[in-house]
C-alpha cells in the first residue's frame, strides 16, 4: 500500500471526479435509449432502466469506494478481486478487464469517434485512420508528466459536464412543434412488464453506461488522500453523471414516444441524440451534436488510457505479466504501460466486429466485474482489522443489492439472447488459462 506522501499522488478530488466522469460518460447516453425504446415500450420502463442502472452504479460504486480508499493502489477493482479470490480468479479479472474493458472498448470508441468526424467531413474519411490518430493523440497527451495528464483529461470532463448539462436544460425548455408518435399499430402493441426480461436487457445495456465508477479505484494510487478523496471521487461522480443520464432520457422522452424509437426502415433507433437535437433546434443543432459526441468520445479514449496503464501496472507488479511493463518515468508517467494501451488498441482496429465480441462477452465481463464487488464482503472477514477511512453504508445490504440486481439482469439477458455468451465465456476463460504462464514469462525481478 502507498502512503499519502507518495510522490506520485498528484489527484485531488475534482480531478477523480473528472477521469470518473469520463470514463462513464461516452456514446451510451446519446444512442442506448434508441436501441431499446420501442422494445420496453413506455416511458415508466426507459426510466426504469435507467434508475435502476443508476442503483447498480451506486450500490457497487459504494463497495468499490470502501476498497479503493482501504487499498489505495493502481488497478484497484483487481488487486481487490486477487486479494479475495486468489491470484487465479485475479488474473481473469485483470485479462477481461484490459482486453475488454480497455483495450477493445479504446478501439472501438475511436471507430465511434472517427464516424462522428466522417459525417461532418465533406469529403470521405478513413475511418481506421482517424481512430489511429485519435488513440495516438490520447497516448501524447499523457507524455508531459502525471499532473498535466490529469489536469488535459479534468479540462476534457468539464467541457462533457458542462455540454450534457445544457443539452438537458435546453430540451427540456425549448419549444417544439409535435411530439414524434408512434405508428397506430404500434401504440396498441402490449407494454412489457417492469420484471420483464426486455427491461433486464435494457438494464444490462444501461450499466455499461455507468460502468466507469470502477476508475475511481483504479487510478487510486495516483489520488492524493485517498481515504477521502477515492470515495468522494466515486460518489460525486455517480450523482453527476446519475442526474445527467436522467435528464437526457427526459428530454428524449418530451420528445419522442418509447413506441416510436425506431428506424424509417424498422429496426431500433441508432442515433436517438442526434434525432431529438434535430426534431428540437433544427439541423444545424443535429451536426453541431456529432461534432460535440465526438469530442466526449475522445475525453473516453483520454481516460480509459490513462487507466489502462493502470491495469497493466497491477499486472505487473503481481507478476502476470513481465514486471517492465509496470516501471513509470521519473516524472511518475506509467510510460511503458501507456505504451502498451496504444500498441494494443491500435491492434484491435483490425479485428472485425467488435460490437458482436462485446455482446458476446457480456456476461464475462458482469460477472468479473460483480467479483470485484463481493470482494468487499470477503475482505471484511478476511481483513477484519485493516483500516477503513470509508466503510459502505448499509453493509452487506448494499454490495447484495448490486450482486442482485446483476445477477438478475444477467440471467434475464441469456434467458432472452441464448447461449452464445456463455459458451463464448467458457471458452475465453478457458484461453486465458491456457496462455498464462506465456504472460507471466520475464516476471521475475
Amino acid at each position: 500500500m502507498q502512503h499519502d506522501d507518495h510522490p506520485h499522488r498528484v489527484v485531488g478530488p475534482i480531478g477523480a471526479i473528472g477521469i470518473i466522469v469520463a470514463a462513464m460518460v461516452g456514446s451510451g447516453i446519446f444512442t442506448l435509449t434508441g436501441k431499446f425504446g420501442a422494445k420496453v415500450g413506455s416511458e415508466e420502463n426507459v426510466l426504469a432502466a435507467w434508475l435502476i442502472g443508476g442503483v447498480l452504479a451506486l450500490a457497487g460504486g459504494l463497495s468499490l469506494a470502501e476498497l479503493g480508499a482501504m487499498i489505495p493502489c493502481s488497478g484497484g477493482s483487481v488487486e481487490f478481486a486477487r486479494r479475495a479470490f486468489g491470484r487465479t480468479t485475479g488474473y481473469l479479472v485483470a485479462m477481461v478487464t484490459i482486453l475488454s474493458g480497455y483495450f477493445l472498448s479504446i478501439a472501438a470508441v475511436g471507430l465511434m469517434l472517427a464516424e462522428y468526424a466522417n459525417k461532418l467531413s465533406p469529403q470521405p474519411l478513413d475511418l481506421k485512420l482517424v481512430a489511429l490518430a485519435t488513440i495516438t493523440l490520447a497516448f501524447v497527451s499523457q507524455l508531459p508528466g502525471l499532473r498535466a495528464g490529469y489536469a488535459f483529461n479534468t479540462a476534457l470532463s468539464v467541457l462533457k459536464i458542462a455540454f450534457v448539462a445544457a443539452f438537458v436544460v435546453a430540451g427540456l425548455a425549448w419549444p417544439f412543434d409535435a411530439r414524434i408518435e408512434a405508428p397506430a399499430a404500434a401504440a396498441v402493441a402490449a407494454t412489457p412488464g417492469l420484471l420483464s426480461a426486455a427491461v433486464a436487457s435494457a438494464t444490462l445495456s444501461v450499466s455499461f453506461a455507468y460502468l466507469g465508477w470502477s476508475t475511481g479505484a483504479d487510478i487510486a494510487g495516483d489520488i492524493a488522500r485517498p481515504g477521502r478523496n477515492v470515495p468522494l471521487g466515486i460518489l460525486g461522480a455517480i450523482a453527476i453523471v446519475f442526474v445527467l443520464y436522467i435528464g437526457v432520457n427526459l428530454v428524449y422522452l418530451r420528445v419522442i414516444d418509447p413506441m416510436a424509437m425506431t428506424e424509417p426502415g424498422g429496426g431500433p433507433m441508432q442515433a436517438i441524440g442526434a434525432v431529438t437535437a434535430t426534431h428540437l433546434f433544427g439541423d444545424t443543432a443535429g451536426r453541431m451534436l456529432a461534432a460535440v459526441i465526438a469530442l466526449l468520445f475522445f475525453s473516453t479514449i483520454v481516460s480509459g488510457t490513462i487507466t489502462a496503464a493502470r491495469i497493466l501496472e497491477s499486472m505487473a507488479h503481481s507478476r502476470e505479466i513481465p514486471a517492465w511493463a509496470g516501471v513509470r518515468t521519473a516524472r511518475g508517467v506509467p510510460m511503458r504501460g501507456l505504451a502498451i494501451t496504444l500498441v494494443a488498441s491500435s491492434a484491435c482496429l483490425a479485428i472485425g466486429n467488435l460490437d458482436d465480441i462485446f455482446g458476446l462477452l457480456t456476461v464475462l465481463i458482469n460477472v468479473f466485474s460483480s467479483l470485484s464487488v463481493a470482494a468487499v464482503i470477503v475482505l471484511r472477514r478476511t481483513m477484519p482489522d485493516a483500516p477503513r477511512p470509508f466503510r459502505v453504508p448499509l453493509y452487506p445490504f448494499t454490495p447484495l443489492l448490486y450482486l442482485a440486481l446483476a445477477g438478475w439482469s444477467i440471467a434475464a439477458s441469456v434467458h432472452e439472447g441464448g447461449w452464445k455468451a456463455v459458451i463464448a465465456s467458457v471458452a475465453t476463460v478457458a484461453i486465458l488459462l491456457v496462455i498464462k504462464p506465456l504472460l507471466a514469462l520475464g516476471s521475475r525481478r
